[in-house]
């Protein structure tokens, strides 16, 4: 076993994903997470079988850990910030890894640890213990103080990453594609590919992501014009067989990250002034085919 103990908190599709890879490359990997149990013994990654962590309820006071991944959602998030907060398990690093989180500041000051965020840009589908891994560009981590450390895991795990020198850009980035593409996978039931199949759809996500863009502007400097970052998200997602996150947890009767997305620009745009009615109509749409799930 390497000199390495990880510490997953959500197993979802990626924090089974993260958990599998580690535990192959020989790393101690504990992980707690709604969906573990039903991933069992072994979890089938495209059809390839990767022995599976043993799964646990509740945080083992007495454990050191080098990484501790929290890849729960985002409204699980301050929760188990807190439980860690109370039981304080030692923790080199802690690595959030979620899909609306633009600023982690709010994080840092509340609960002054070592924080740093992981993005992803491959797509993951979870079914039991069957996972669709569609490979985008990979991992991205920032240029900091962690990044060494956290290179070198995902290098022995083989997993595709690479760093940027400006993580934030990338957060906002990836806030955008997501207010962008989420919401309409759920609603249309449909991957990424045939949302930009059908044309009126590709126009009312083109709007959303103008809309997404010139509200989170007034925070934030942007350091891309919105047609470039349309572009880019065209040509990244157009050809993938993928359905996103949010139509995941529909699918399954969950309730969704959307409030902190689309939700989060709605009331952001009111805040500084930027009106978002093609936002507001997609959350409306999304209400009516599943009105408990926003």
């Amino acid at each position: 076993m390497k000199k390495g103990k990880i510490l997953i908190l959500g197993a979802g599709s990626i924090g089974s994903y993260l958990a599998a890879k580690f535990f192959r490359a020989n790393y101690h990997v504990d992980v707690i997470g709604r969906k573990a149990d039903r991933i069992g013994e072994h979890l089938l990654i495209n059809s390839k079988r990767y022995d599976f962590p043993p799964t646990s309820k509740e945080i083992s006071t007495q454990s050191t850990y080098d990484f501790v991944f929290l890849t729960c959602k985002i409204y699980d998030l301050k929760k188990n910030l807190i439980n860690l907060s109370k039981t304080s398990p030692k923790s080199k690093i802690i690595i959030l890894l979620q899909n609306c989180l633009f600023d982690i500041s709010e994080f840092e000051h509340t609960y002054q640890k070592n924080f740093t965020s992981v993005l992803v840009y491959d797509g993951f589908n979870l079914s039991n213990n069957k996972l669709k891994h569609t490979k985008g560009s990979g991992f991205l981590v920032g240029n900091d103080k962690y990044s060494e450390s956290l290179l070198q895991l995902f290098k022995d795990s083989l997993i595709e990453t690479k760093t940027t020198s400006n993580i934030v850009q990338h957060r906002v980035e990836k806030t955008i594609f997501n207010c962008t593409t989420n919401i309409f996978s759920a609603t249309y039931s449909r991957t990424l590919r045939e949302l930009f199949a059908d044309d009126k759809i590709t126009k009312h996500m083109k709007n959303v992501l103008y809309e997404s863009y010139e509200v989170l502007s007034k925070e934030i400097e942007i350091n891309q014009d919105k047609q470039d970052m349309w572009k880019k998200l065209t040509q990244q997602a157009k050809n993938l067989d993928h359905y996103t996150s949010t139509y995941q947890d529909a699918r399954e009767n969950k309730v969704t990250e959307l409030s902190y997305l689309n939700g989060f620009i709605i009331k952001l745009g009111r805040k500084v002034g930027v009106a978002t009615p093609y936002t507001i109509e997609a959350v409306n749409n999304f209400k009516s085919k599943y009105p408990n799930l926003y």
